[in-house]
């Protein structure tokens, strides 16, 4: 087996399902297999997906074991040469594993590669490669330093800001959003830390990666994380688990520095942790945290279509909610480009729908991972499941 991969879900079977999709595109051309380990979702997720994609091979737990020990069950049972840890949030371009492939075989002292990934807006995401977070490298993302001096070498290395994004170069720590691991390098320097129940796990892996004689690598190939439909950053959980894995990994790593380094950076730690349940808190008492229909209400959508806008599906799922729709019937040269450049009608609309039948992953990433348009959310229809994808809601009839 060349290539092995790995998705967690849990209750986002139809991010899930889009992600499966595009792998399978990218994994066409090789001896491949999938996991998705379901983190007993308890909404039906293992028989949807099983439906659309009955060569997967499910592992279904009794609980939510948390992201490590999920990845590991699978990780365990994999065959393939490489392994591909991946977040369902995301999707990638169909040259994906090609690229990634060859950089790894070129390589042969990479343990492990990242990739470049950008937001449903076409934001560049700046944990696609990031520095080891020693006592004072944390210490500097948390006052702000790294904020304020982002291409700074001393200040800013929680993100290697002073190295170039677009090239591909040997960093520290990998984002477990996507990560293209050797198999060997699993089992040299062992799998995922167990005490990690949610967030840092990534970190120590790939710091424990170096520790074992392999380097990690950052490529330049785009892919989509959504970051948000499977991870609510405005909750007590989140704040909760990513600050307990902060903790974690410093005790674990960086526990012979002197009192004097490390009482700051904890009580940083507890004062951001602090400050996070404040924020949560007074936004529920208050009602500031917005649903999804407030947030989605009165925005407008551009549908690329090749239908009469009667009979488009996509359509008809917007229209069923409301929403302001235009619709953009494709010709001959948008099929060829995969897009068309929205100079003078991007900034008029919040969300560009792209029919998965029509449009390459590809091609519809290129837009959005180079365009200048800021808010513009793309948005993708899937034909075989009925419904649209963006990364705040699935919409369907």
């Amino acid at each position: 087996m060349k290539i092995s991969v790995v998705i967690v879900n849990y209750k986002v079977p139809y991010y899930t399902h889009q992600c499966i999709l595009s792998l399978e595109k990218a994994l066409k051309r090789y001896n491949f297999e999938i996991f998705v380990v379901d983190n007993n979702s308890a909404d039906n997720s293992v028989n949807f997906l099983r439906q659309y994609h009955p060569d997967v091979l499910f592992i279904e737990n009794n609980k939510n074991v948390g992201f490590s020990k999920a990845n590991n069950i699978a990780i365990k049972k994999a065959t393939g040469d490489y392994i591909i840890i991946i977040n369902p949030d995301t999707f990638v371009p169909e040259d994906m594993v090609d690229k990634c492939l060859a950089f790894m075989e070129g390589h042969k002292d990479a343990g492990a590669l990242g990739v470049k990934m950008f937001s449903a807006q076409g934001k560049y995401a700046k944990e696609s490669k990031r520095g080891i977070p020693t006592p004072f490298t944390a210490f500097c993302k948390m006052i702000g330093l790294c904020k304020l001096f982002p291409r700074n070498k001393l200040f800013g290395r929680y993100y290697l800001g002073h190295l170039d994004e677009n090239r591909a170069q040997m960093i520290e720590i990998l984002s477990g959003a996507c990560m293209f691991v050797r198999k060997d390098a699993f089992t040299i320097a062992g799998l995922f830390d167990e005490d990690y129940f949610m967030y840092g796990e990534d970190i120590d892996l790939s710091y424990r990666f170096l520790k074992a004689g392999f380097k990690n690598y950052f490529l330049p190939v785009h892919i989509i994380h959504y970051k948000g439909e499977s991870t609510q950053k405005i909750s007590y959980q989140y704040v909760n688990n990513f600050n307990k894995s902060m903790i974690t990994f410093f005790k674990k790593h960086f526990s012979l520095y002197s009192w004097f380094l490390e009482i700051p950076i904890l009580a940083t730690v507890y004062l951001k942790a602090a400050i996070g349940y404040a924020k949560v808190g007074l936004s529920k008492f208050f009602g500031l945290i917005p649903k999804f229909q407030d947030v989605i209400d009165a925005k407008k959508f551009l549908v690329f279509s090749d239908v009469d806008e009667s009979i488009d599906p996509a359509v008809k799922i917007l229209k069923k909610y409301g929403y302001a729709t235009t619709v953009l019937n494709i010709d001959d040269k948008i099929r060829k480009n995969g897009h068309l450049i929205l100079d003078n009608v991007a900034n008029k609309y919040d969300f560009v729908v792209y029919n998965t039948s029509i449009f390459a992953y590809s091609d519809i990433i290129g837009f959005f991972t180079n365009s200048k348009y800021g808010n513009v959310e793309m948005a993708l229809y899937h034909p075989e499941i009925n419904k649209i994808i963006t990364s705040i809601h699935v919409l369907e009839l």
